[in-house]
């Protein structure tokens, strides 16, 4: 028995196996024999879905262990998140379920439970450790190779105030597996989760026989005004007016946090806006989207040509997508820009 849950340890999932059992098919047969399975599909809807058991998906050995002074494996992030895990389970099977309000330390859970969501994933993952590694060879092509084995920091330039620059330094780019998992769950805590405890909360539930997807990727921030500015300027914050940040609790709802009231706690939503956000969370996924049936609709898959007053839409000479129009754009940005 310890033998296995050692082992079971090491294989950490990046999407909690808990949080997808709510997408369970419930028209699977119920056996002794039987596993019971969600279906994935790919994000685009090209090949037929496949039925899995939640516990043999998105997971990777080791994602959260940390290596302990003495060489062993340290588990505390581990530990952490499945105590998330286990209190968000308990609100959603005890409120949201129900349709109940929740109390302040419900949201704490709920809450944390989404930040941790959108910053523990793979994808998330490998996009901050590409960076890391942008800036390290970068830095090490300035500095070179053996930088760390110096003294002397590196000469700034004479404008550039040191205090508001990152300067790598001896050991920063060691282990950038562990540090980056680390990092991004600390700003899951310290950045995301007071952020999220802010804003207004809207609980999006629904009668639709196929309801919400999730997928790899379960926590979605969407800015759905950024297409009508230039590419260069699309990227979602947590101070955008508009954003929208989504987790889908189970097929029959979904949790949406705005900066603005969007409706009661509870509020119903049509076929249409369940669509609509399959179609979102279907594009934002990094690969896969997780349904509780094999069926599907077109909408969540399409790829439409852009809206009449998108930016591209507006823009239709390519050469300006290769200039930044905004009057916003900062002038020594500008200059290195591609013309």
């Amino acid at each position: 028995m310890m033998k296995r849950k050692k082992y079971e340890q090491r294989r950490q999932h990046f999407v909690p196996a808990c949080y997808l059992k709510a997408w369970l098919d419930p028209s699977a047969p119920k056996t002794s024999k039987h596993t019971p399975y969600v279906w994935l599909f790919d994000r685009k809807g090209e090949n037929p879905p496949k039925a899995k058991p939640p516990e043999k998906i998105f997971r990777e050995s080791d994602m959260y262990t940390l290596t302990a002074a003495d060489g062993g494996r340290d588990l505390r992030l581990e530990h952490g998140l499945g105590t998330v895990e286990s209190n968000f389970t308990r609100v959603r099977t005890s409120k949201f379920n129900f349709k109940r309000p929740l109390t302040d330390e419900d949201w704490v859970w709920a809450c944390l439970f989404t930040a941790t969501a959108h910053n523990r994933t793979a994808s998330n993952r490998d996009h901050f450790l590409g960076q890391m590694e942008k800036v390290k060879a970068l830095f090490e092509n300035a500095a070179g190779p053996d930088w760390e084995t110096r003294t002397v920091e590196p000469a700034l330039p004479p404008h550039v105030d040191r205090s508001k620059v990152y300067v790598p330094r001896p050991g920063d780019f060691d282990n950038l597996k562990e540090t980056t998992t680390t990092t991004l769950l600390q700003s899951a805590v310290k950045v995301i989760l007071p952020a999220l405890l802010g804003m207004h909360k809207t609980v999006l539930f629904t009668s639709d026989p196929l309801g919400f997807l999730t997928s790899d990727a379960p926590s979605t921030w969407c800015d759905p005004t950024a297409y009508r500015r230039h590419p260069y300027e699309r990227a979602v914050g947590l101070r955008n007016s508009a954003i929208e940040i989504t987790l889908p609790i189970s097929p029959e709802q979904c949790l949406l946090f705005t900066h603005r009231p969007v409706g009661p706690l509870y509020t119903e939503v049509s076929t249409d806006w369940v669509d609509a956000f399959n179609h979102r969370h279907a594009a934002f996924a990094p690969s896969t989207v997780v349904a509780r049936s094999k069926e599907s609709r077109a909408r969540w898959f399409e790829v439409g040509e852009p809206a009449a007053d998108s930016w591209e839409a507006l823009h239709p000479d390519p050469d300006d997508r290769r200039r930044w129009t905004s009057p916003d754009c900062p002038p020594e940005l500008r200059d290195i820009l591609p013309t």
